[in-house]
C-alpha cells in the first residue's frame, strides 16, 4: 500500500508539474500577446493615420507649387482667377482639421496663414503685372496703328516724315520694347531710340511731322512712356517672380516640416516595433525552454506509464487472450494485479456463460429442439462424414400442412403448441444418435439421416408423416384431413459416386421434392435422389 500511495503521489506531481508549466507560458503568451495588440492598436490607430495625413497635406502642398508657379506666370486675368480659386480650395483643405497633422500644430497652422498671406499679395502683383502689360500692349497697338496710318496716308502734311529713311529704323526699336525683359538691355535700347528720334529730329521736317516726332518722343520716352511702363512691368514681374519663388520656398519648408514630422512618427513606430520584436523573441526563448521542460516531465510521464502500465496491461491481455492459469499468478501489488485477478474470477463464470449462450444460439426458443443456424452446421459435419466414408446422406424437409389457416382459425397461441408438439413427435421418431433435426424455420422443419439410402429415407419418411398424423391435432380448416398433416420432401446423396454434392444443392433437391408433395395433394412424401 505504501508503494501505492508513493506512485500515486509521484503521479499527481508530475501532473502538477506540467499544469503548472503550461499555465505559466500559456500567461506570459497572453501577457505579450496583448502587448503585440496595444501595439498594433497604437500604430493602426495614430501612426498610420498620422503618416497618411502627412502624405495627404504634402500631396496637397505639391500642388500648391504648381499652382504657385502657374499663377506667377499667368498671362490673363480669367487664367489667374481660375488658378487663384484652385490656391484658395488647397489652402482651405491644408487649414482643415481633417488635414492637419495635429489640433495642436501651431507652428504649421502658422506657416499656412503667412503661406496664405503671401500668396494673396503674389496674387495682386499678377493681377498688375497684368494690367501693366495689357496697358502697355494696348499704346504699342495704338501707336502702330498710327503710325502705319500716317505711313500709308497721302497726306502732305506729313510728306517730310514719310520720306525720311530713318523713321522706319525707329518704328523697328519702337516695336523691340515690349520684347525686352532686362533693365540693362531696356536702357540701351531707350540710347538707341533717343539717337533715333534726334537724328530723326536733325533731318529735315515739315511743321506736322516735327509735332509728330515730339508726340512720338513724348509717348515713348516720356514721363510713363512705353519705355517706364516696360520698365515697370519689369519691375513687377521681377516682383511677382521673387514672390512666387517666395511662396514656393515657403511650401517646401511645410513640406518639410511635414516630412520631419513623418519621419518622426516613422522612427518612433519603428523602434517601438523593434523594442517589441526583442520582447517577443525573448518570450519565444523562454517559452520554448519551459516547453522543453514540460516534454521532458512528459517523457517521464509517459515512459513511466509504458514501463508500469502499458507493458504489464500488454502482458496481462496475453495472459488474458491466452485463457492461462499464469493470471491468477499475476505479479504486482496495483491495480492492474487486482484487474488480473478480477480476471481469473470472471474466467470461470465466462465460460460457463459461454457454453449457455452458444447452446442458446443453436437452438429454437419454442419448440426447444436446433435452430436453421444449428442444422447448417450440422449438415456440413455429416457432409464431410459421408464423404469420406462413401456414405448415402439423406435430407428430409417437412411443412406442416394449411398452417396459417390453422393460425387464422386457432390462433398463434394454438399455434406455437401445435409446432412444439410436432417439434417433439419429429425428434422423437428420429431416434439414432446420428440422426438430426431441427426447425428450419416458420412451419418447416429438417432431419438429416446419415448412412441412410433409399429405402431406409422412404421408411423413416413414412414413420414421420403417421407420427404427426396420429398427434390427432384438430384442424378443420384442412382441405386435406380433420387433423394436422405434414408434407415431405426427401433427398438422399451418393457421394460415392460423386463427391461435390453442396448444401445448396441437396437443399434445393429436398425443396423440390417437398414442393412436389404439396402440389400432389398435401399429407404425403415426395422422394428424389441425387446420383
Amino acid at each position: 500500500m505504501q508503494h501505492k500511495k508513493k506512485t500515486l503521489y509521484l503521479f499527481i506531481f508530475a501532473q502538477c508539474s506540467v499544469m503548472v508549466f503550461f499555465l505559466l507560458i500559456l500567461i506570459l503568451s497572453l501577457l505579450r500577446l496583448i502587448n503585440v495588440k496595444e501595439v498594433l492598436e497604437d500604430i493602426s490607430s495614430n501612426s498610420i493615420p498620422t503618416l497618411s495625413k502627412a502624405t495627404e497635406i504634402t500631396r496637397e502642398v505639391q500642388h500648391l507649387i504648381s499652382l504657385s508657379a502657374r499663377l506667377t506666370s499667368s498671362e490673363s486675368q480669367s487664367a489667374r482667377r481660375i488658378i487663384k480659386t484652385q490656391l484658395d480650395e488647397t489652402i482651405q483643405r491644408l487649414t482643415s482639421s481633417d488635414s492637419k497633422l495635429e489640433q495642436s500644430d501651431k507652428y504649421l497652422a502658422t506657416q499656412l496663414n503667412v503661406l496664405t498671406l503671401e500668396i494673396q499679395e503674389l496674387n495682386e502683383l499678377v493681377r498688375q503685372r497684368i494690367d501693366v502689360e495689357k496697358e502697355v500692349r494696348v499704346e504699342r497697338e495704338v501707336l502702330f496703328a498710327y503710325l502705319n496710318d500716317i505711313l500709308e496716308s497721302r497726306n502732305k502734311q506729313y510728306d517730310g516724315l514719310q520720306s525720311s529713311k530713318k523713321l522706319v529704323p525707329l518704328v523697328l526699336q519702337i516695336a523691340q520694347i515690349n520684347q525686352q525683359f532686362q533693365l540693362h538691355e531696356l536702357r540701351k535700347l531707350e540710347d538707341s531710340i533717343e539717337k533715333g528720334i534726334a537724328a530723326l529730329r536733325a533731318s529735315p521736317l515739315d511743321r506736322g511731322s516735327s509735332e509728330l516726332v515730339n508726340a512720338l518722343e513724348e509717348g515713348v520716352l516720356g514721363q510713363w512712356g512705353m519705355i517706364d511702363k516696360q520698365a515697370n512691368v519689369m519691375r513687377i514681374r521681377g516682383r511677382s517672380r521673387g514672390r512666387g519663388s517666395f511662396v514656393e520656398h515657403l511650401a517646401e519648408e511645410v513640406a518639410s516640416n511635414i516630412e520631419f514630422r513623418a519621419s518622426s512618427v516613422t522612427k518612433a513606430t519603428s523602434t517601438y516595433a523593434l523594442d517589441t520584436n526583442i520582447a517577443v523573441s525573448k518570450q519565444i526563448t523562454l517559452s520554448v525552454a519551459l516547453s522543453l521542460i514540460v516534454l521532458t516531465i512528459c517523457c517521464a510521464i509517459i515512459f513511466y506509464i509504458y514501463k508500469r502500465i502499458i507493458l504489464r496491461l500488454i502482458a496481462l491481455t496475453n495472459l488474458v487472450e491466452e485463457n492461462s492459469d499464469e493470471v491468477t499468478r499475476f505479479e504486482g501489488n496495483d491495480e492492474i494485479s487486482r484487474l488480473a485477478k478480477t480476471f481469473a474470477l470472471y474466467f470461470e463464470r465466462v465460460k460457463s456463460q459461454e457454453e449457455q449462450l452458444i447452446r442458446l444460439s443453436l437452438s429454437d426458443p419454442l419448440t426447444q429442439i436446433p435452430n436453421r443456424r444449428a442444422f447448417e452446421m450440422e449438415m456440413e459435419k455429416a457432409m464431410a462424414m459421408s464423404k469420406r466414408h462413401n456414405w448415402p446422406l439423406t435430407m428430409i424437409l417437412l411443412d406442416v400442412d394449411s398452417f396459417k389457416l390453422y393460425n387464422d382459425n386457432y390462433g398463434h397461441t394454438k399455434g406455437d403448441e401445435c409446432l412444439k408438439a410436432v417439434a417433439k413427435e419429429l425428434n422423437d421418431v428420429v431416434a439414432r444418435n446420428t440422426d438430426f433435426c431441427a426447425r428450419y424455420g416458420g412451419e418447416e422443419f429438417v432431419a438429416i439421416l446419415p448412412d441412410t439410402d433409399e429405402k431406409g429415407a422412404r421408411i423413416k419418411a413414412e414413420e414421420i408423416r403417421k407420427a404427426i398424423e396420429e398427434l390427432k391435432i384438430d384442424h378443420s380448416k384442412s382441405p386435406v384431413s380433420t387433423v394436422i398433416t405434414a408434407s415431405l420432401g426427401i433427398a438422399t446423396v451418393d457421394f460415392s459416386n460423386h463427391q461435390e454434392w453442396t448444401l445448396t444443392a441437396i437443399l434445393n433437391a429436398a425443396d423440390k421434392a417437398l414442393y412436389d408433395a404439396k402440389s400432389s395433394g398435401r399429407n404425403r412424401c415426395v422422394y428424389t435422389s441425387l446420383p
